[in-house]
């Protein structure tokens, strides 16, 4: 009886002891089950994240909402890896193999993707910043060149002026498609590294290149009507120096003709710059636009400009050789004036009644030459008076000796 009893104890012990083995396996299914589904989870997270990562249009703060996430991973797998540790250490018992080797790949395979995540990350910054640089010079560019078609609407009246801004202005554009230049040579070397900005950018650079290209176009017609204009007008004013009358009455005068003539040729020496560069327009034009006609206006105007200038220069020297004369006759009629003023003190005199017959008739012959000088000097100080040629002038200074010859009789 007692034999059966102590058999029962340890049957229900038995009992016991598998039940609670039961529920401990139980136990230790769901909780193998709550880890593998938490691996899973993060092994889903893992592979969505590489697909991020090959993603052309990745953003950089979806990248670091990621990079976030996957901090926050690392750290639940380590802790997940330290309690599964901990529990089978209180059992005595090591950490399975599957579980450990699940384990260590999602561990490993989370600090790769974290890596990756990282290095993308920086490559979206990198990127955003190179794309930033890019948009900033572009619209750079941009600004520089609305401005300058700005400014070619706004036209001055003064040619000189309108002249030199034009100038400015081609030099600008021309900077302008330096810039673009560079920008497009950036770009291409850029294309590698994110093939998808590096078209946005590039149709960007096309499309402001296309801008500069026209406005070129208008720069260098504008430019080649200026100098049209500036070497007209330059035409005309010529024309009317050259073939005005020369006024011979003073040295002054030739002097401020002089001045003249000298200011027209310093004016004349850029137009052979300005020709040759209309030339030039008229070739880079020529493949885009009309420009019939040019060549030969181009050609007409440096005929013409040439003429003019060789007709100025001959002018000029006759101008300065006649105000050389000019100025020896002033100084002739001065001392002619001063020999009148003395001969006038002289018929003045009392003494002038004594005189014997011979005397007054030589004092008579005083008197003509007296007059003639007093005409001659009248003529050479004229203001108004316009000679044709230089007869008169010689006439007052064949009038010089007369009034020596005077002075000596009277003496």
């Amino acid at each position: 009886m007692e034999k059966r009893t102590e058999n029962g104890h340890e049957e229900r012990q038995c009992l016991q002891e598998i039940r609670t083995s039961r529920v401990q396996v139980h136990q230790e299914l769901r909780e193998r089950e709550e880890v593998e589904k938490e691996l899973g989870l993060v092994k889903g997270w893992i592979q969505d994240t590489r697909g991020l990562l090959l993603s052309p249009t990745a953003d950089l703060d979806s990248l670091l909402q990621e990079l976030e996430v996957a901090h926050y991973m690392r750290q639940s797998v380590e802790r997940m890896t330290e309690l599964q540790q901990s529990k089978y250490q209180d059992l005595q018992a090591g950490l399975p193999s599957e579980l450990s080797m699940q384990l260590a790949e999602v561990a490993l395979a989370l600090g790769s993707a974290e890596d990756q995540v990282q290095a993308r990350e920086r490559e979206v910054q990198q990127t955003r910043d190179v794309k930033e640089d890019f948009s900033s010079r572009l619209q750079d560019v941009e600004a520089k060149l609305k401005t300058i078609a700005l400014k070619l609407e706004d036209k001055t009246a003064d040619l000189e002026e309108a002249k030199d801004v034009t100038k400015a202005l081609c030099e600008e554009c021309e900077s302008c498609r330096c810039s673009l230049a560079e920008l497009g040579v950036a770009v291409q070397e850029f294309s590698e590294q994110n093939p998808l900005l590096c078209k946005q950018l590039g149709s960007v650079v096309a499309k402001l290149t296309e801008v500069e290209r026209h406005t070129t176009q208008k720069l260098q017609v504008e430019e080649y009507q200026g100098m049209k204009a500036f070497i007209l007008a330059w035409i005309e004013k010529a024309e009317v120096l050259v073939t005005g009358n020369i006024i011979w009455s003073s040295a002054s005068q030739l002097q401020e003709q002089i001045r003249a003539h000298q200011a027209l040729l310093r004016d004349c020496r850029g137009l052979h710059g300005d020709l040759e560069a209309m030339g030039e327009r008229e070739g880079h034009l020529g493949e885009v636009l009309q420009t019939e006609g040019w060549s030969q206006q181009v050609k007409h105007l440096s005929r013409l400009t040439e003429e003019l200038q060789q007709t100025a220069k001959t002018q000029l020297q006759s101008l300065q050789d006649a105000a050389k004369d000019m100025l020896r006759l002033e100084v002739e009629v001065k001392s002619l004036h001063a020999a009148v003023d003395q001969l006038q003190v002289t018929l003045a005199s009392p003494d002038l009644n004594r005189l014997s017959l011979r005397e007054q008739l030589t004092q008579r012959q005083v008197d003509s030459w007296t007059q003639n000088a007093m005409c001659s000097s009248f003529s050479t100080t004229n203001q108004e008076h316009v000679f044709i040629d230089l007869a008169l002038c010689l006439k007052a200074l064949s009038c010089s000796p007369n009034c020596h010859r005077c002075k000596h009789t009277i003496v």
